[in-house]
């Protein structure tokens, strides 16, 4: 995939070069959405994970045609692409909340708008499956990423879904991971995602399902 530009809609440096590794990519080619002076990000008011992760794209492809085009993005010689992904944790138990709430699971019980602190939504989270049995704590980590042509005048969305599937724990466990990681014991091991470390959640999450998809679309549309 030599030559490819990569516009990604997040300010998260640190999920820029996750995307850059399992891409296969250098990080040179990937820009966040911090590289396109104005953008702000759009709500996300759909009613799926693959809504929003189109909404989120369209919006970033959009503000750069239409704001941007002198951008270094477009200079490279290679394919042009916009991605966005959206994730979130579903509980069976809880037939599959928070699901595209999982970041404001406790906004309503705090009283705030937008995401809640990890730790409020993890203790809202325990406190609904105490009565839970281990049996019953079946769960999953989903991420959808969309893909846009930047060069596409009618910005068609393609979207590729990733699953991790796993069970809850009755309390959190482990320092390395956020979110609901401390809490989410992946299918096959004994340990927490907070408690494996990057290493192996690199290898069996759900966003880099997700990305290995979206690594053969690029591939076979080069």
């Amino acid at each position: 995939m030599t030559g490819i530009s990569i516009a990604v809609a997040t300010g998260n440096q640190h999920k820029l070069q996750e995307i850059a590794a399992i891409l296969g990519l250098p990080l040179e080619s990937m820009y966040s959405s911090r590289s396109f002076a104005g953008f702000e990000d759009p709500a996300e008011d759909g009613q799926t994970f693959e809504d929003n992760a189109g909404i989120k794209a369209r919006a970033l492809a959009h503000f750069i045609k239409s704001k941007h085009p002198d951008h270094e993005f477009w200079l490279s010689s290679g394919p042009k692409w916009v991605i966005a992904d959206d994730s979130g944790l579903e509980v069976d138990a809880l037939g599959g909340k928070p699901g595209i709430h999982s970041a404001r699971f406790a906004s309503d019980e705090l009283g705030i708008e937008g995401n809640s602190p990890d730790s409020s939504n993890n203790e809202k989270l325990v406190r609904l499956l105490k009565e839970t049995p281990d049996g019953n704590r079946q769960a999953r980590f989903v991420c959808v990423i969309a893909a846009i042509s930047a060069l596409d005048t009618e910005l068609a969305v393609t979207t590729f879904r990733g699953h991790c599937p796993g069970r809850i724990s009755d309390s959190p466990s482990g320092s390395h991971g956020f979110g609901y990681d401390p809490l989410f014991i992946p299918g096959g091991y004994k340990l927490s995602l907070a408690e494996l470390g990057e290493e192996i959640k690199s290898k069996i999450s759900h966003r880099s399902k997700a990305l290995e998809g979206l690594k053969s679309h690029l591939a076979a549309a080069i």
